[in-house]
């Protein structure tokens, strides 16, 4: 029994020695939150979108009218935020960040001229913190800037190798050349030649008169069978 009771007041007294401070970090300086990269608005709001894919994040809301990007990126630690520190009998130590800890970044693009823009990006953490002998807290932590500038320095090589892209003409084939009367029309038949039928029945190359009559062998060449004696 008093064993029992030497238990329980040492319970009590961790439970009433334990208590959780809040975060005492200073917020990050807007020099680590905020960069100009040298693109026009469209450009930069891609240029931020392919950051955001890079580093594994997930964008559950933006607003292209507005510049206005919200993205959950991973677990953060204690190198990330401050989630403040716990006190106990045991001594004091920084509270540790839990496994569903929450981690949000809030981008917005603003243009800076035609050809700047002007990027920043604010970081929430929250994690809930075990207290011994107490219920579960749950604190939002003070982020230390470092992650922020991570970004930002991450956002000035992609917008290094953002550009607009280009849509070239399709090259055009010469139309096919028309064809030539000399190609269109046929072929013209050559003729043999009076050389060629020489010895042959053929009467091609011959007069009409040496076609419908013949000379009957024996006659003179002047004399015609049927005909008139010539005169003399």
């Amino acid at each position: 029994m008093k064993n029992y009771l030497r238990i329980a007041a040492l319970a009590i007294s961790i439970a009433a020695g334990a208590c959780v401070y809040p975060p005492m970090t200073e917020p990050p300086r807007d020099e680590q939150q905020r960069v100009v990269i040298p693109l026009p608005y469209d450009l930069a709001w891609d240029a931020v979108n392919s950051m955001i894919q890079e580093n594994g994040m997930r964008i559950q809301a933006q607003d292209s009218n507005h510049g206005i990007i919200e993205a959950v990126g991973p677990r953060f630690t204690l190198r990330d935020a401050d989630c403040g520190k716990i006190k106990s009998v045991v001594g004091t130590y920084a509270a540790e960040p839990e496994p569903n800890s929450s981690s949000v970044y809030n981008f917005l693009v603003r243009p800076h001229g035609k050809e700047a823009s002007v990027v920043e990006v604010r970081a929430t953490f929250a994690s809930p913190v075990r207290v011994p002998l107490r219920q579960t807290k749950d604190v939002d932590c003070i982020s230390r800037g470092t992650e922020e500038s991570n970004l930002l320095r991450q956002l000035l090589v992609v917008a290094k190798r953002t550009r607009r892209p280009t849509f070239t003409q399709p090259s055009e084939s010469p139309p096919a050349s028309e064809p030539t009367a000399a190609a269109i029309a046929p072929a013209r038949p050559t003729l043999p030649t009076s050389s060629d039928n020489r010895g042959s029945g053929s009467t091609i190359g011959k007069s009409p008169a040496a076609s419908r009559f013949s000379i009957a062998p024996g006659l003179s060449p002047l004399t015609i069978p049927g005909a008139p004696p010539a005169s003399r």
